[in-house]
This record gives structure tokens, C-alpha cells and sequence, in this order.
């Protein structure tokens, strides 16, 4: 059972249909499967034979049509690029949309309909994503006893001549900084830990305890922290923010780039 906002239209008559899509343009999310053929007529010129797709044009008019495997696109195009509408060529349903800016004409052409639907999709909601570094170090300010015992957040992010501080705090210590970083820890991290508390002590005159917090620490990044009176803290960060790894393969976006036009 479809839900209210979804509206699975009858294929029959050709010319009705037509009508109800060219009214939806922009208004509503448009989804068709079938056998089609595409025509792109630009810069470059192509043609892509009849096989089964799936065409999804959404509210902004970016258009995206599959094919039954992989995630490229067969042919797509970007939001507002120009003016959609459908109507009948012969006894087919074509969609045509020329783009403005570039007078580019795709026109996709379906021999057969399996599915048509309007689907009134509402998502206004930003994407959030977890696991970057200001979320390691709001987790930290949650959860401060992973520092130490009785830790106390003073500030985050505290500007310096050196850069910001990612926290500031209380420690068993006295007060106490902390460079927080995802990936394993680097020579450069401890130095720029090294250069923070420098700071402190030549700046603000005051004598810092400074903690460098990763997942992992080399032999050599150990021996310069210990070297420099500084501490490791090590914390498996993609335990407590798990991701899902990539291949080393494109990925979607670069599928949606252009070229520079001239």
C-alpha cells in the first residue's frame, strides 16, 4: 500500500498521462520504468539504445535515469538547467528538456511503460554527519572522564597565535590541553602540540600539561612526546564512530561533474 503522497498513474490514454506529467513538473517527484531509448544532442551528441531504465526526475528538475545494474547514471541532469515536458511522438511517450544556458536537448523516448507514479516527497531536513573531528572532541566533552578521571572542560576550540586549542581544561595536573585528531598520530601532531604549550608558558605565562589524543601512536611520535614532557591518549576512534570503508574506485559525485565550459 502506497502511502498518501504517492500516486501511481494509469499508462492509458498516452495523451492523459502526458498531460498529468507536464503538470507534476516541478511540483512533484516524476518516476517511470520501462523500455527507452535516450537522445542527447549537445556539445557531444549520443544515443543510447532501447533497454529498461529507470527515470526519476525531482522537484528541481535534475533529472536521473538508470539502467537495471551499477550506480552510474545513464544520463542525468543537474537542477534547474532547463525546462522539462512530455508529450507524444507517434505512439510513445517522449520527455524532452533543452537546457538554457547551453541549448543541450535530451529527449528520452519510452516504447513501453511498466510504472509511472508521483511521488510528493518532502524533505527539508540537512544531513547530518558523525565522526569528523569537532564531533571527537564534543564526545570527549560529553564523556571527559576518557581523558582522565575527574577531567574538567574549561573551553573548546581556544584561539591561540599557534591555532586553536581543541580543549581546554582541568586535569589531576592542573590545567591541561588536548590536540584531538581521527587518523593515526603524526610527527606534525606532536609538534603542534609541543608549539601550544609554548605558547602558554611564553604568552599567557602559564605551565600547561598538554595530552595528544588518536587512535594510534607511532614509536616515533611516542619518543617525541615523551621526549617534550607531553602525553598519548589513545582511543579507538572507529569504535565509538564506525564508518563504512570505500573502495578506492570513483565515487557518485564524480560522476555529476562537467566540464568547464569555454
Amino acid at each position: 500500500m502506497f502511502p498518501l503522497n504517492f500516486e501511481q498513474l494509469s499508462v492509458e490514454p498516452l495523451s492523459e498521462l502526458a498531460k498529468r506529467l507536464n503538470s507534476a513538473v516541478g511540483d512533484k517527484m516524476i518516476i517511470i520504468s520501462g523500455k527507452c531509448t535516450a537522445t542527447f544532442d549537445g556539445r557531444i551528441k549520443s544515443f543510447l539504445d532501447e533497454g529498461d531504465r529507470l527515470l526519476v526526475i525531482k522537484r528541481d528538475l535534475s533529472i536521473i535515469m538508470h539502467g537495471p545494474i551499477g550506480v552510474k547514471p545513464l544520463n542525468w541532469q543537474k537542477p534547474q538547467a532547463g525546462p522539462i515536458s512530455f508529450s507524444l511522438k507517434e505512439y510513445f511517450l517522449e520527455m524532452i528538456t533543452e537546457r538554457t544556458k547551453t541549448k543541450e536537448i535530451l529527449s528520452i523516448v519510452f516504447s513501453q511503460i511498466a510504472f509511472v507514479a508521483l511521488w510528493h516527497a518532502q524533505d527539508e531536513t540537512a544531513i547530518t554527519i558523525y565522526g569528523d573531528e569537532s564531533d571527537l572532541v564534543k564526545y570527549l566533552v560529553a564523556n571527559p572522564e576518557l581523558i582522565e578521571d575527574g577531567f574538567q572542560v574549561i573551553r573548546t576550540e581556544y584561539n591561540t597565535d599557534v591555532g586553536p586549542v581543541d580543549i581546554r581544561g582541568i586535569g589531576k595536573d592542573g590545567e591541561t590541553i588536548i590536540e584531538v585528531k581521527k587518523r593515526n598520530a603524526t610527527p606534525a601532531d606532536a609538534h603542534q602540540l609541543k608549539r601550544y604549550i609554548e605558547y602558554f608558558t611564553e604568552k599567557e605565562k602559564k605551565s600547561v600539561k598538554g595530552i595528544l589524543v588518536a587512535p594510534n601512536f607511532p614509536d616515533k611520535v611516542l619518543k617525541y612526546l615523551n621526549k617534550n614532557y607531553l602525553e598519548a591518549k589513545q582511543i579507538a576512534w572507529d569504535q565509538v564512530f564506525p564508518t563504512i570503508k570505500r573502495s578506492k574506485s570513483a565515487q557518485l559525485e564524480d560522476f555529476f561533474e562537467e566540464k568547464k565550459e569555454k
